[in-house]
């Protein structure tokens, strides 16, 4: 028997707080098939330093939803034309934690449809040399969890758009994520001229995994809902969790602004929060950039609450003419 839940929602928080239910606290001995969608969003790894990963202002510009999960790995970008899995079996003797057996049903559903699928790398699915499927796994002393990405139809430039983040531009100590070749299923599968929607595609995959198999569909319990929704609330909606872990790294950028004058900001960053800032620079404000530094000092490094500072302040007295906010948070952001 295999337990399949089919998420209704599209929200990434929601979604990660009914993975962690049903890794954790859902009774069953018997396998579990999560199917999720997230729209626009970035999903930073459990070990990552969420700054360090993205374009901060580029996304929280389009109002891009950041959340971190609970497995190691790299960053991803999600949007409706991405697909993720999620399978939850137990850790005892008999259980198999290999990346490659475990996506074995997806490679051979891709095969069948007269893909050249195979498993790469160390937790990859490729298709012609181009990634369509990254994952990563979690286990505990009674599960195991392995989840990933399906790239259906997803809008493949937005993925460099968010995380083309300049490595010289932030000292830390995690490891950067690269983005890799990557392509879409569904535009794949046209070349073959095999034509697919993405529900049909989301039953295949199901039914790689729970063909021969009784199928039994999860009907949670208001308990259950609201064992999901303490996860939802006091974990994947706070900011603590995405931006706050293993956060303390320094921000140092430099640029010259036509007709503005030479601006370089030093900032350094603890637990998500500006510890310290000093703005230097040939401008020609008048009134120094003191009370401004002062001001940031323990606001959170976020786009819009740095924003929300800088609106307080003349500009213009500070810096000079012309300056405007955006100028400062490019800066600081990108």
């Amino acid at each position: 028997m295999i337990n399949l839940f089919i998420s209704k929602s599209n929200d990434p928080a929601y979604n990660l707080a009914v993975e962690e239910y049903l890794t954790y606290q859902y009774s069953t001995n018997d396998p579990i098939l999560y199917i999720w969608q997230n729209s626009n969003t970035i999903v930073v790894g459990r070990n990552q330093n969420t700054y360090a990963e993205i374009n901060i202002a580029e996304a929280m510009k389009d109002e891009v939803k950041i959340i971190r999960r609970n497995t190691g790995g790299g960053t991803v970008f999600h949007d409706m034309g991405n697909v993720c899995y999620s399978l939850i079996v137990n850790n005892d003797k008999n259980s198999q934690s290999n990346f490659e057996i475990a996506l074995q049903p997806i490679i051979q559903y891709l095969r069948s449809e007269g893909l050249n699928a195979n498993f790469s790398g160390r937790n990859d699915i490729e298709i012609d040399g181009y990634k369509i499927s990254g994952n990563a796994q979690l286990k505990n002393m009674t599960k195991i969890l392995q989840h990933g990405t399906l790239l259906f139809d997803v809008e493949l430039p937005r993925i460099l758009k968010y995380l083309n983040v300049d490595p010289e531009k932030i000292k830390h100590q995690k490891v950067k994520s690269k983005p890799a070749r990557v392509a879409n299923i569904k535009a794949i599968m046209g070349e073959k001229n095999k034509e697919i929607e993405l529900n049909d595609f989301i039953e295949n995959v199901i039914n790689s995994y729970t063909k021969n198999e009784e199928v039994k569909w999860i009907e949670f319990t208001e308990s259950e809902k609201e064992s999901i929704n303490e996860l939802f609330n006091d974990k994947y909606c706070s900011r603590e969790w995405t931006f706050a872990k293993n956060e303390d790294f320094e921000i140092s950028n430099k640029k010259y602004l036509e007709t503005k004058g030479l601006i370089e900001i030093k900032t350094n960053v603890d637990k998500g929060k500006i510890t310290n800032i000093k703005i230097y620079g040939d401008f020609l404000g008048y009134t120094g950039t003191e009370a401004l530094e002062f001001a940031l000092i323990n606001t959170d490094y976020d786009y819009h609450a740095v924003k929300n500072i800088l609106d307080k302040f003349s500009l213009k007295e500070i810096f000079g003419d012309n300056f405007e906010a955006e100028d400062i948070l490019n800066l600081l952001f990108n």
